[in-house]
């Protein structure tokens, strides 16, 4: 007998902004699925209404993200309740893949059946609609970071999952999970809320949260530790024209002095300002202006670790874990 283990992944979804407004790029394709039954149980039901409506790969992989979003809740039962292991034999590697198949068809049905899933039921319930569609899709299988406290933190084991579409040749990267809304974590209640910024992300800023086991899938060199000791970036900065040019860590340590430095680019009249989780109060910052870079010193005295988070016109941006030296 052979044991094989199918883990269904969780996570716990970043507190984030309400980005319902869609795209413009792709109003009318959401505008027409919004249309559609809210209610699903057969996958092929879907993929006839989009075969029928669209006709541009790009439009029918919108089509299946902005329905699966917009339909399907996470499972917080299940992120409570903890991984579900699946145990079956086979004799042959046919029935291994025969047997895995059919997993992932009950998984497809159960999530479109109960309106509900981690992330492994959205990523694959979206590999399986663009298989029938037919479009080319994986489903990639790492770690993601979601919280402050993942900062330098490596996890024991992969704790996401999120697919890949080829289109015109091109490998698009989509996160339908993260697409579907966000945890209230003061609640502990998912709370729906479409966002477009994990459709087709760009791969520069995608990585930042996402390390696919498969190094290959990356646009750029970076190990497992490198990736754990970044800032949390939130889901605003995906799309975001501005960058942070220094640190590249998310861990900074403070010295005797009790200053800390950052710097952006690409940041015209948009306000900012910080906080420190061990205080009551965020503050208005300053920069000094070097060419198109703005240098941030920020005042820290107090003896003790915590967290900084910058807000850009309000709206979170980045979390810095903050260390005493």
């Amino acid at each position: 007998m052979t044991k094989s283990p199918l883990i269904v992944l969780i996570i716990i979804i970043l507190s984030l902004i309400n980005t319902s407004v869609f795209s413009n790029n792709h109003e009318k394709t959401d505008r027409r699925v919004k249309s559609y039954p809210v209610s699903i149980s057969n996958p092929n039901q879907l993929v006839k209404l989009i075969n029928r409506d669209f006709e541009l790969p790009e439009d029918k992989a919108r089509a299946i993200y902005t329905w699966i979003a917009t339909n399907i809740v996470y499972d917080i039962k299940a992120l409570k309740t903890g991984p579900k292991i699946i145990h079956y034999m086979y004799f042959s590697d046919a029935e291994k893949v025969y047997r895995e198949q059919k997993i992932m068809e009950e998984l497809v049905l159960r999530t479109l059946g109960e309106g509900k899933a981690t992330c492994q039921g959205y990523s694959t319930l979206f590999k399986h609609l663009c298989d029938l569609i037919p479009l080319e899709c994986v489903v990639i299988s790492g770690i993601s970071k979601t919280r402050k406290s993942d900062i330098g933190i490596i996890p024991a084991t992969n704790n996401h999952s999120w697919n890949a579409v080829k289109i015109d040749e091109e490998w698009k990267l989509i996160d339908v999970t993260w697409g579907a809304g966000y945890l209230n974590e003061n609640s502990d209640k998912f709370i729906p809320a479409f966002n477009d910024n994990f459709f087709f992300a760009s791969p520069a800023r995608f990585y930042l949260n996402h390390y696919p086991d498969d190094q290959s899938g990356l646009i750029r060199t970076m190990s497992r530790e490198t990736f754990v000791n970044l800032p949390l970036y939130y889901p605003g900065f995906g799309k975001s024209y501005i960058e942070i040019t220094e640190p590249e860590t998310g861990i900074i340590t403070v010295s005797r002095k009790g200053y800390i430095y950052f710097s952006l680019k690409n940041i015209t009249n948009e306000s900012v300002s910080i906080k420190f989780d061990n205080e009551k109060n965020g503050i208005n910052v300053y920069p000094e202006i070097k060419d198109k870079y703005l240098y941030y010193e920020i005042s820290y005295k107090k003896n003790a670790n915590t967290y900084m988070t910058v807000f850009i016109n309000n709206i979170s941006f980045v979390t810095f874990k903050i260390q005493r030296r």
